[in-house]
């Protein structure tokens, strides 16, 4: 994850510091407390892929989040999803640096994944509250068990038709 220092490097090193800081003023002039205000710019600013997450490639250029472009109208065909099919496409996409918001299920996904790489309390708190609910208990994984074929059925029938064959070939 992009620590605040290493955002405000990266920022620097674009040349977009002033622009955020610029950005972050206009929104405490509208209203927004300090602390909303600097959340709102970063978000404006953020990563689509977090390359810090994924070891720091520097070959690699990231899209700030505002030079998306994304409306309602390039979502509007995604069949609905269940937040069970978002949970899980989060949690398969946090790490995929080529990841792209065509490839989300619903805005809602695409949007939660990139808070989640975006703040690292949130990142904490999904894997501690979030995805730790999608995981079966070990009562449910033990009832899955007895109902496992373990291929004693298989193993039978195939007995069956070794008898068969061999009784007609009289043996």
């Amino acid at each position: 994850m992009e620590t605040k220092e290493q955002f405000k490097t990266r920022l620097k090193n674009e040349g977009r510091w002033n622009e955020f800081i610029e950005y972050r003023e206009s929104l405490k002039a509208k209203g927004y407390d300090a602390k909303g205000a600097w959340s709102e710019a970063r978000a404006r600013f953020g990563l689509l892929a977090q390359n810090a997450s994924l070891g720091g490639g520097t070959d690699t250029v990231d899209t700030p989040a505002s030079d998306c472009g994304f409306c309602l109208d390039d979502w509007k065909n995604k069949a609905p999803v269940s937040a069970r099919q978002v949970v899980n496409w989060v949690f398969d996409n946090i790490d995929v640096a080529d990841v792209k918001p065509e490839d989300a299920p619903s805005s809602g996904a695409w949007s939660f994944l990139q808070r989640v790489r975006t703040y690292p309390d949130l990142l904490k708190e999904f894997y501690r509250s979030v995805w730790a609910r999608m995981l079966p208990s070990r009562s449910e994984i033990e009832a899955r068990e007895k109902f496992e074929d373990d291929g004693r059925e298989q193993l039978h029938l195939i007995d069956q038709i070794q008898r068969a064959r061999d009784k007609a070939n009289g043996e």
